[in-house]
């Protein structure tokens, strides 16, 4: 899933740009807000891309982001501006692309396009976690495990242990179609780093041990063999 978030005081803006977006990808969410103060006090940590009008009332866009860039939000942010001289402005909070009103939905288009695109290639190949209201991408391939912990998940790769919140289905699914294996309900495990195994437990590369469920055993031995034949490390 990506999340894309408009902020704007032009209601009509948000509004077209949200109903564009929905006919690039029907499956992207979109968030819209009418002032920066109330994309602060959203959970933009989570957004992908961000559209920032740079002039609006209370604090500008500009300022917004620099309170993003503080808060910990490392996505990319696109400004809108009538004024291109503003631009040069916005370098510190290093932006994506600029979007020039009056809004040309073309341009819009293909700006979006290529966003879009390098959200999904970096989905494919980092993990993003946030934690302590930073955001983490952790390349897949440095992931060991992760591990439930009640309402926690402890991601455990090769620059330590980080604990998210999170549900453990959640992120099987978002990983799904890649090298990650269930198991056992408290773990999810990368077959890259597995070395061996036995009936109720596989050794990692970290040579961390994992416990695996007997009812999974079968299928994790299928999994690792299908895994095994297009990839020839550990």
């Amino acid at each position: 899933m990506i999340r894309i978030s408009l902020c704007d005081d032009e209601t009509q803006i948000t509004e077209t740009l949200a109903a564009n977006i929905k006919d690039i990808r029907p499956d992207i969410e979109v968030l819209s807000f009418d002032c920066g103060e109330n994309l602060l006090y959203s959970k933009y940590l989570y957004n992908d891309i961000v559209l920032l009008d740079i002039e609006m009332k209370g604090i500008n866009g500009i300022e917004t982001a620099e309170e993003l860039r503080k808060g910990g939000y490392e996505g990319m942010i696109i400004f809108l501006t009538s004024h291109k001289e503003m631009v040069f402005d916005s370098f510190r909070v290093k932006p994506y692309n600029y979007i020039v009103k009056p809004i040309d939905i073309d341009k819009v288009n293909n700006i979006l396009n290529n966003a879009i695109n390098e959200v999904i290639d970096r989905k494919t190949t980092h993990f993003e976690a946030v934690f302590n209201n930073h955001t983490f991408r952790i390349p897949i391939e440095d992931i060991y495990y992760f591990e439930s912990n009640g309402r926690k998940i402890d991601i455990h790769s090769k620059n330590g242990t980080i604990t998210i919140l999170g549900k453990m289905n959640q992120i099987e699914a978002s990983l799904r179609n890649k090298q990650f294996f269930r198991c056992h309900k408290g773990y999810l495990v990368n077959l890259e780093h597995v070395c061996e195994f036995s009936n109720n437990e596989i050794i990692l590369t970290n040579n961390q041990r994992v416990l695996i469920s007997r009812l999974k055993i079968s299928l994790f031995k299928e999994a690792f063999k299908a895994f095994m034949k297009g990839n020839i490390k550990c």
